[in-house]
């Protein structure tokens, strides 16, 4: 089966394009896709600033796997991150069929 993998930078988060992001992992993992949204420091660091996104906290709902490779700088625990190794996150990478970046 086909697998989504989401990279989600420090450029412009909660931008619209951001927004569109999260509307497109929601829509693949609602249609039983494997997806997954990898958070860089730099987007979790720009996150941490800002106010609580309602679509980006409900994406575990969705099925979408939110990994990360550090929390540091994350204030918002409303997001279910799972903490990965640079070996792990290069193999996600990897391993997918589609890789986004945003």
């Amino acid at each position: 089966m086909a697998s989504q993998f989401f990279i989600a930078t420090a450029n412009a988060p909660l931008s619209d394009r951001f927004q569109e992001m999260l509307d497109m992992l929601m829509t693949g993992a609602a249609f039983g896709l494997p997806t997954t949204l990898w958070l860089t420091d730099g987007c979790l660091s720009v996150l941490s600033a800002l106010p609580v996104n309602d679509s980006l906290s409900q994406l575990a709902d969705f099925g979408v796997r939110c990994v990360a490779g550090s929390q540091e700088g994350m204030a918002q625990e409303h997001l279910q991150l799972e903490i990965l190794s640079a070996d792990a996150l290069r193999s996600l990478r990897h391993e997918s069929q589609q890789v986004l970046v945003f």
